[in-house]
């Protein structure tokens, strides 16, 4: 029987640590804001530089960035962390003493010593529950499989998570298909109500012994459907490991080699495209970031990566639901996909933030050009459903080499470049220079 592998383990590792990498640099990029408003702050009330009340708005508004991440987060699976619900709660308290002490300094006051002592505590018991939440999302298997939740559901390779003790914690809808048992009949439950009897117990002995010697297995197996009918599956499994290196989890990964093979394109797409819009994912976007970078370092010709972020799409989501906002979401792909060049990349790397990467500059008003394109084009109304609508957009650009030669920095850079725009009034774009750091 040929190995007809459709979704392999190294690819699930691939996606999974791309998305739990994504929380993660998110988290550090809060942090890195934060830090920079706690040292305008210090030097607000240690300096008394602060006299004029829009300084003192000025230096609070810093601290958005925090609020903006914090209120984005929409997995439930994060929500429900106690890390992360104590978060909003030591923030808002932090931004209120921080008012009141920049509120005495802008009247020329002594400091209030109890008021900054208990800013001090808040702010090292914020960094600690940071660093628990980061701990808490590379091994809460629950997260893991929400956010690869729409790509195994959209594949037709069966998954199945269980705990260190083999209960089955969650399948995905291909397993269902595959094995006709229905999720609530099997959750709870161990993998060995697939068994058929065609294996004798020195099969499974062996299998085990290599998985927990290697921390991972892949083989054929003949297993049983709901309906008692045989059937054989190429089955990959792997031990999902804490920073101790101890299994907290499995993950089974099975595709029915009874079932004739779609081809690599189908899962080449999958795993590198948005399945909403169809756009290169955060995957793809920085393999070909890194392409750019490569090419551009032997031309010697600069590269813009633009941070795009909706303005007014979670009100139009919120009003009128997911599906318009899927629609919408469309639309402007498609908008911004006509502006640009075949050569530069348009990828969704979640929700309603787009990065762009417009390759070959040949001078820097092309530049301007194409951010201004962008804009306008977002800018033109909507119609779905008999309603019209309109939003916008917030860009932040930063350059290669201009601004780093690193691809996570020139994320990063844009993204805060982008945050600028926003601050100074939406629907424009902003470079990234030394300031805003």
């Amino acid at each position: 029987m040929g190995r007809l592998l459709l979704m392999d383990l190294s690819l699930f590792q691939k996606l999974t640590e791309s998305e739990l990498d994504n929380y993660l640099n998110e988290i550090d990029l809060v942090v890195e804001f934060h830090i920079k408003w706690l040292s305008e702050l210090n030097r607000a009330l240690v300096c008394h530089t602060v006299i004029e009340r829009q300084q003192i708005q000025n230096i609070l508004s810093t601290d958005e960035h925090f609020t903006r991440w914090h209120q984005g987060i929409h997995d439930e699976e994060l929500i429900k962390m106690p890390a992360f619900k104590v978060l909003g709660v030591i923030h808002t308290e932090m931004l209120k003493l921080a008012s009141s002490l920049l509120a005495h300094a802008g009247r020329g006051e002594q400091i209030c010593v109890d008021e900054y002592d208990r800013f001090t505590l808040l702010t090292h018991e914020l960094r600690s529950q940071i660093a628990e939440l980061k701990n808490k999302i590379k091994v809460n298997l629950q997260l893991v499989a929400k956010l690869m939740g729409k790509v195994f559901e959209n594949a037709k390779e069966g998954v199945m998570i269980t705990d260190v003790d083999s209960y089955i914690l969650n399948v995905n809808q291909a397993f269902v298909k595959v094995t006709q048992y229905t999720k609530e009949e099997v959750l709870g439950k161990k993998p060995s109500i697939l068994h058929s009897g065609n294996h004798d117990k020195g099969f499974y002995e062996r299998m085990w012994d290599v998985l927990l010697r290697e921390k991972c297995w892949q083989g054929e197996v003949w297993n049983s459907r709901k309906n008692s009918e045989i059937y054989p599956e190429w089955l990959s499994i792997t031990a999902v490991l804490d920073d101790n290196d101890d299994t907290t989890h499995y993950i089974g990964i099975f595709s029915d080699v009874s079932v004739r093979n779609e081809g690599d394109d189908r899962l080449y797409h999958l795993a590198h495209y948005d399945c909403l819009c169809d756009l290169p994912n955060r995957m793809l976007f920085y393999d070909r970031l890194r392409q750019s970078l490569s090419r551009s370092k032997r031309s010697n010709q600069k590269i813009a990566v633009m941070f795009m972020d909706l303005d007014g799409f979670k009100q139009v989501n919120d009003e009128y639901g997911h599906g318009v906002g899927d629609e919408l979401l469309q639309q402007v792909s498609q908008r911004v996909t006509a502006v640009l060049r075949e050569s530069d990349t348009l990828a969704r790397i979640g929700g309603d933030e787009f990065t762009i990467i417009i390759n070959d500059i040949d001078r820097a008003e092309s530049i301007d050009a194409i951010a201004t394109k962008i804009l306008e084009t977002i800018q033109e109304s909507y119609f779905l459903h008999d309603v019209e609508f309109n939003i916008s957009a917030s860009l932040g650009i930063s350059l290669f080499p201009d601004n780093s030669e690193d691809v996570n920095t020139l994320v990063k850079h844009a993204d805060i470049a982008m945050y600028k725009a926003k601050q100074e009034g939406k629907n424009r774009f902003k470079y990234f220079n030394k300031s805003m750091l």
